[in-house]
């Protein structure tokens, strides 16, 4: 109980602080529960999100120019709440992908996922939404959350008393390596089928571990297959768990055969599989295949890739930095030298598990070790392979491998006792590590809603800019893009583009508004908030007027210089053409003598 309240106190605290929606995917998994409670089963790549969470998201600025995009940055127009509807067909994988860029945000795009936690909190959302209304629904959910998250303190104690009988020491560290997880206690609070697999989680890896090395009966078998089951049910992922479930059941008992250990094995299997067997009828309903599969592929804002040197790279670092820190990267203060010094005692982690397999004399400690380890890398496989399923076009995220957590705390607590053997210094890194952590969370819920001061600029050049005309333009199928006059502005060493957008189109038009500006090999900001505002989306006909504010100033520009503005995927003919637009600006002609 001491470690569950202790473990509550963050969970609480990141579920109640964080904004809502969190841009981790929180509006897309919660629609989903919305969708269910409406009696809908929505099809990712199809149903547009439901009226409740379209109005949360106006309430929490996501229509506004200064709400920050997933990354942080504000770059371009905000989405359109009228301009939604069905993906456009016909289109390249390319333009699929600009597409999703500007517009899955419509999306009940999270019921591609297996439904169980989703189904569960329904009557959660109807209660709380009835009585109290949607804000009291996604908190009700939220608290719910860190409630089951909190539960995975004492399990990490029950399984590391396993692990490491006798061992207090290795108890106490891995509970605190499952309390003062930031990245846990910020996505895992959020309202996320990733909840329910990381507790879910928790529960297989205790079971597996403490029926390592004995006989397993078919009870166990059942058992086993059914938290397998229902952990895919909650995150297909889950499936991960499957080498730490082949190795407790096949590790070697007394009085037991390996062929009984595989027939078990095949049991559990097989229940494990059977879980899923509503699902895959759902989806040949809903979607014509046993899963969503190619259209569910669709719902990736990334180009299909490959499998590089640079990906796996790129794939590693990031599962490391959102393991220990969460996401968005850098929402938590001191990110960096915190994931620097989690993955330096993360190191000491496989030391110690060689060095525990090599000198344990008793075959079921060697196997309840085994099994706590199968179950870390079984998850991080899966988390750092699942891009694959999708042609490269994401990389892989620590939360994917939460599931695990529990024995992951066993195995960091393990490395700090066995390689770390002086007291005082290992007591002093577990302090240090507290520490750390209890001030990114305190500091990080206290900013959580301080919103750096952004203001639009004027949108226009001030008064006494020198202003000059231009002739420039570019076209693609029916749009035309023309600079028509620049603006110099010395005091802000900025330089301002007078645009026109046409769309003589029959069709509306998707364009940047914020090109890529560059003279020569420089390249230079084009500043959104300091611009006029223009929309992204030009109807058939309709033809815009604004001005670019570009962070180019006047006294670096000759009259021989051009300053190509270089608007990236314009979209035309509903997407079936995404091309670059671009205009070339002759400053010899506009008068410049800089």
């Amino acid at each position: 109980m001491i470690a569950y309240g202790a473990a509550l106190v963050p969970a609480l605290a990141m579920a109640l602080a964080q904004p809502v929606w969190s841009r981790i995917d929180e509006a897309p998994n919660a629609d989903f529960i919305v969708q269910l409670s409406h009696g809908v089963y929505p099809v990712a790549d199809t149903t547009l999100l439901s009226p409740e969470t379209i109005s949360v998201l106006k309430a929490e600025g996501f229509f506004s120019p200064l709400y920050p995009s997933a990354t942080g940055d504000l770059t371009g127009p905000p989405p359109d709440p009228l301009d939604t509807g069905p993906i456009p067909p016909g289109m390249s994988a390319y333009a699929n992908a600009v597409w999703m860029t500007r517009h899955i945000w419509e999306l009940s795009r999270e019921s591609d996922q297996t439904p169980l936690y989703y189904v569960l909190m329904t009557p959660v959302w109807l209660a709380a939404d009835h009585f109290e209304g949607t804000y009291a629904a996604i908190y009700a959910i939220r608290v719910i959350g860190a409630l089951l998250i909190a539960s995975l303190a004492p399990m990490a104690v029950a399984t590391a008393r396993m692990v490491a009988p006798q061992r207090a020491e290795v108890a106490a560290l891995a509970a605190m390596f499952t309390i003062l997880l930031p990245g846990l206690d910020l996505n895992g609070t959020r309202i996320s089928n990733d909840v329910l697999a990381t507790a879910v989680g928790g529960l297989f890896v205790l079971l597996a571990v403490r029926w390592a090395g004995s006989p397993w009966t078919w009870r166990r078998a059942l058992l086993m297959g059914l938290a397998l089951g229902a952990g895919m049910l909650a995150k297909l992922t889950f499936a991960g768990m499957f080498p730490a479930l082949a190795l407790s059941a096949l590790w070697p008992a007394a009085g037991t055969s390996g062929r009984g250990g595989l027939a078990r094995l095949a049991a559990s299997s097989t229940v494990a599989v059977a879980c899923l067997v509503p699902w895959f009828v759902l989806n040949l309903h809903v979607y014509g295949d046993i899963t969503p599969g190619a259209r569910a592929l669709r719902l990736e804002d990334g180009l299909p890739a490959s499998l590089t040197p640079v990906f796996v790279v790129a794939d590693v670092t990031t599962f490391l930095i959102t393991w220990w820190s969460g996401e968005p990267w850098g929402t938590l203060p001191l990110a960096l030298p915190f994931v620097l010094f989690g993955v330096l005692i993360a190191l000491m982690a496989p030391v110690a598990v060689t060095k525990l397999l090599r000198d344990q004399a008793r075959s079921r400690a060697r196997g309840r070790l085994a099994v706590a380890a199968a179950a870390v890398v079984g998850m991080m496989a899966a988390a750092l392979s699942l891009p694959a399923t999708a042609q490269f076009s994401f990389v892989g995220h620590g939360r994917f491998a939460y599931p695990a957590v529990t024995a992951a705390a066993v195995l960091l607590a393990l490395g700090l006792s066995e390689v770390l053997t002086k007291g005082f210094i290992r007591q002093s890194v577990a302090a240090a590590y507290a520490v750390v952590v209890v001030v990114m969370l305190v500091v990080g819920a206290a900013n959580f809603h301080a919103r750096p001061p952004l203001e639009p600029g004027p949108g226009v050049p001030p008064a006494d800019a020198k202003m000059v005309s231009v002739s420039a333009s570019g076209q693609l199928e029916g749009v035309t893009i023309s600079v028509d006059r620049i603006a110099f502005d010395p005091g802000a060493r900025a330089t301002w583009f007078e645009v026109t957008m046409t769309n003589s189109s029959p069709v509306e038009v998707d364009w940047p508004v914020v090109p890529v500006a560059s003279v020569g090999n420089g390249v230079f900001n084009v500043e959104y908030l300091k611009s006029t505002p223009l929309p992204g989306d030009i109807d058939a006909g309709q033809s815009v007027t604004g001005w670019l504010f570009v962070a180019l100033d006047p006294t670096q520009l000759h009259v021989s210089d051009h300053v190509l503005l270089r608007f990236q995927d314009v979209a035309v003919d509903n997407y079936r053409t995404v091309q670059d637009v671009d205009v070339l600006v002759d400053i010899g002609t506009s008068g410049a003598t800089g």
